[in-house]
């Protein structure tokens, strides 16, 4: 990203995506009952904190993304921008103080105060997941997508991944963080895991050797589940285990709104935890049918889920399913097979509530 370039005229400021424009007065806004608004809400940071703002524009109830803004930090010794290859918004906090965030679009002119303040944020010092090979304990805890400047700008599963980092560590259970160079505006209160892994969809080819995996974060029926699809595809090509647990927190665990029963709620609303759509449904039965069922689908059937990456491992994941029961459990209290195989070997798929 450019610098801001000053003269005696004018004040030059950042675009999306990439362009410098002038910047003289203040626009007004030409757009009626109208307004420029960033996601997350967040703008009580601490030093050294990084994030990825979201340039919305709402009007008359409504929301839609914003790519051609201009935006300027009227003191870049508390707040810096972070070149972005787009020219999006993205910045770090530096030290403790206040200072103002200006976005601005032909029509529209918004102003954001922003304080530093508290201590320093610990950095989460990440590798790609190619640098690593393998991974190997009787349990792991996986945490993925647990950032404000994705799509859980509301930190919805915060609560929930808080209190099973906690639990781990008591455990000596490892913690393993999936963790987007994109999106960095990570939220756990714990920020020393034992294994950082960059990836941007939870896509990943690690050999992971365990007894048992519990999945939390998000999004549930995307990127969580690539992380599911990517972690059993290694250990059923890999590990020669005849029984697999994957555990689902519900409390702890993302999904956007869109699931049914009901009206959907898209991005920007606030995602909802997965307890919230079993809630929804009238009994286990039912959370299994709309909930679990499809996710399994979309699990076995649309490897990798959305296409994503484009070079996903072989063979697809299907095949290497065709000699194992999967079963799901909820709870202490429902019980179900997926899919039965004329094998002793099973992966099951366990949601807490």
């Amino acid at each position: 990203m450019k610098r801001a370039i000053a003269t005696a005229l004018f004040a030059w400021s950042i675009v999306s995506p990439g362009r410098l424009h002038a910047q003289g007065e203040s626009a007004r806004s030409t757009i009626v009952g109208a307004h420029l608004a960033v996601l997350p809400n967040r703008f009580s940071l601490q030093p050294g904190e990084q994030i990825h703002y979201q340039v919305r524009l709402d009007k008359n109830g409504t929301s839609q993304n914003v790519d051609d803004y201009r935006f300027t930090i009227e003191n870049r010794e508390i707040v810096r921008t972070i070149p972005h290859p787009k020219g999006e918004l993205v910045i770090e906090a530096l030290r403790r103080g206040r200072t103002t965030l200006v976005v601005r679009t032909p029509a529209l002119e918004q102003r954001f105060a922003i304080t530093v303040t508290g201590p320093a944020q610990a950095q989460i010092m990440a590798v790609p997941y190619n640098a690593i090979n393998a991974i190997s304990a009787k349990e792991f805890l996986f945490v993925g997508h647990a950032n404000r400047d994705g799509f859980d700008h509301t930190a919805v599963a915060k609560r929930g991944i808080d209190r099973l980092v906690k639990d781990a560590r008591q455990h000596s259970v490892p913690v393993v963080y999936f963790v987007s160079k994109e999106f960095p505006d990570w939220y756990t209160a714990d920020r020393r895991p034992d294994y950082a892994i960059l990836t941007e969809g939870q896509e990943h080819t690690i050999d992971v050797s365990a007894e048992r995996v519990t999945f939390t974060g998000g999004s549930f029926m995307f990127c969580l589940l690539r992380n599911v699809q990517m972690t059993l595809h290694g250990m059923l090509k890999h590990d020669g285990a005849r029984r697999i647990d994957f555990v689902f927190p519900a409390q702890a665990i993302w999904v956007e709104d869109i699931w049914g029963p009901g009206t959907r709620h898209p991005y920007p609303a606030p995602m909802v935890l997965l307890e919230t759509l079993f809630a929804r449904r009238s009994d286990d039965a039912s959370s299994y049918d709309t909930v679990i069922a499809p996710f399994l689908d979309r699990l076995i059937g649309q490897f990798p889920v959305a296409g994503y990456p484009a070079d996903p491992p072989t063979p697809p994941l299907r095949e290497l399913l065709a000699e194992w029961n999967v079963a799901v459990r909820i709870g202490d209290r429902f019980e179900r097979v997926y899919r039965r195989a004329n094998s002793a070997r099973t992966v099951l798929f366990e949601f807490k509530l």
